[in-house]
């Protein structure tokens, strides 16, 4: 009986009998009540069962599934039911993650390109998703911003919170452009802490070029101003003479000494030395790191 579904119809026992036989299926405790008659079958002959009685007149239907189906509809009706709630679920978490605004509060509230600016970097931009309330690198970002004396961040349901607050004298020394090469060699490192880095690690850079733009990249791809703040570290190479009566290790060492005071960090890349009517001159290589720098405090 265990994988056996029971089935009425309003037929009498002996037409029962009589098509369940020509359909050559077996048939198990049989009884009759009323107008009804009632019998098992094999599950896999139900189908086969109902095309047999499929006249109006016989009104069959299923009043009891196999165990074993039974089981199976309830784990199905069940695992259903918790899929639907655990959509629901996704659903609410996923709603209550997305930003669809970003208020900037406090006496910095006029700050608010620049704070949206820096939360766009850390990936948190209107119309995204933010998972989490860790804030920890974009309030570092904005306590990096000429004037700002305190920053917080709060999410309120759809909407990001910077409590910003800043020093008014400060930020009249605030520069509103963007950050220009001031020499010519390679970028070893650029940080945009609000802005747009227009080079990156590697590139060759000349004196006047645009490092880090005044402006950040929206969610639809638009530009949007905001303050430069952020600097970029420039290898620059340079060649130093120096001039001696004649050549010598003492004046080789003395020519790199000189050309050793041009940078702090300067590393020697080579020498050439060239004789002329009064003597020599030794002509030393070097390469050093060259820093500017835009609102940095």
């Amino acid at each position: 009986m265990n994988d056996l579904t029971k089935v009425r119809v309003t037929a009498s026992a002996e037409t029962v009998i009589k098509k369940l036989a020509k359909g050559q299926i077996v048939a198990f405790d049989l009884t009759k009540k009323g107008a009804y008659t009632s019998f098992f079958v094999a599950h896999n002959y139900v189908e086969k069962v109902f095309a047999i009685f499929s006249h109006p007149c016989y009104n069959i239907t299923v009043i009891k599934l196999s165990p074993f189906r039974s089981l199976a509809r309830r784990i199905r009706w069940r695992a259903g039911i918790l899929a639907g709630m655990l959509l629901f679920l996704i659903a609410v978490t996923a709603s209550q993650a997305c930003v669809l605004k970003i208020e900037v509060t406090g006496s910095g509230y006029y700050l608010a390109p620049q704070v949206e600016a820096v939360l766009s970097s850390c990936g948190i931009k209107v119309g995204s998703f933010f998972f989490g309330n860790d804030f920890s690198a974009a309030r570092a970002q904005v306590m990096s911003l000429p004037a700002v004396t305190f920053c917080s961040f709060e999410k309120r349901g759809f909407v990001v919170v910077a409590d910003v607050e800043c020093n008014a004298e400060d930020d009249r020394a605030a520069s509103y452009s963007p950050l220009i090469a001031d020499c010519s060699g390679k970028i070893q490192k650029i940080v945009a802490v609000c802005g747009t880095p227009l080079f990156a690690v590697g590139d060759e850079v000349s004196r006047g070029d645009e490092l880090i733009g005044a402006y950040y990249l929206k969610e639809d791809g638009q530009s949007a101003p905001c303050l430069c703040v952020g600097y970029a570290q420039i290898e620059v190479s340079a060649s130093i003479s120096s001039a001696f009566c004649e050549r010598s290790d003492e004046n080789l060492k003395k020519a790199v000494a000189a050309a050793k005071l041009y940078a702090e960090n300067a590393v020697v890349t080579g020498y050439a030395v060239r004789d002329t009517s009064d003597g020599v001159i030794y002509t030393v290589d070097l390469t050093f790191l060259h820093t500017v720098s835009v609102n940095m405090q």
